[in-house]
């Protein structure tokens, strides 16, 4: 369980992004953080363990890291974000796309 989960982005967040954000913030009932580079440089060095840090910086990243955090990075969600929907078309076996068929023909 995370206790928060700190956003430290460059570039701006997608909707894909924003939407596991939400899922995380509500699966761990954890704090969502959104801080600048300097800030979350220090933050990094003195928050409690149980944090998640999601950064599109390597540096960032790899400092958390190093200080004991569970990260990951905007694209790496993305990516498996994509592989669970792959997935779950490939379970459905093409329900959707049969639905999408038969709502055409209406």
């Amino acid at each position: 369980m995370y206790s928060e989960i700190i956003i430290c982005l460059k570039d701006n967040a997608d909707e894909v992004f924003d939407k596991q954000v939400g899922m995380l913030k509500e699966r761990h009932h954890a704090k969502v953080l959104r801080m600048g580079a300097a800030e979350a440089a220090d933050y990094v060095k003195t928050c409690p363990a149980d944090v998640l840090f999601l950064s599109d910086d390597e540096d960032m990243l790899s400092n958390a890291r190093e200080a004991g955090l569970a990260t990951n990075s905007p694209a790496a969600m993305r990516e498996s974000y994509m592989k669970a929907m792959e997935m779950l078309k490939t379970l459905n076996g093409g329900k959707h796309e049969q639905q999408d068929c038969m709502d055409r023909k209406a």
